[in-house]
């Protein structure tokens, strides 16, 4: 199910795994690149899940700021929303993929399991799992 939709995202509920998935499409930063992720914090809420799919193999590079801002603010708030197993897809561009390497290296692992893939089968299953 298409929970929000943008030219740069597309929020999934996805209702076999129970999990919310995120495909980022594109470049994005500032409100576009925050109300994205708060809109899928807001359905991680909503379906009282644990499970968070990130597909950021089109994903551009995050800037300095959305990086500060997804650890300082929004990371919080998904431990506190109950955001718990977090399967990410890579991004297929090196410097996209150095982005999200500067924030998931921020992130307390002990309170959030974060495994990576290469495709998005390979996520489902394993976040399926816990």
């Amino acid at each position: 199910m298409i929970y929000w939709e943008e030219p740069h995202l597309v929020i999934h509920w996805d209702d076999e795994v129970k999990c919310v998935q995120m495909e980022w499409k594109g470049f994005s930063y500032g409100e576009l690149f925050r109300t994205g992720l708060n809109k899928g914090l807001q359905l991680v809420i909503e379906r009282k899940t644990h499970r968070w799919l990130a597909d950021l193999r089109k994903l551009g590079i995050v800037n300095q700021e959305d990086q500060n801002w997804s650890n300082n603010d929004w990371f919080p708030r998904a431990l506190l929303g109950g955001v718990r197993r977090m399967a990410i897809v890579v991004p297929t561009s090196e410097l996209a993929k150095m982005s999200v390497d500067a924030i998931m290296s921020k992130v307390d692992s002990l309170q959030l399991e974060i495994a990576y893939f290469d495709d998005v089968a390979k996520a489902k299953e394993w976040v399926s799992i816990g």
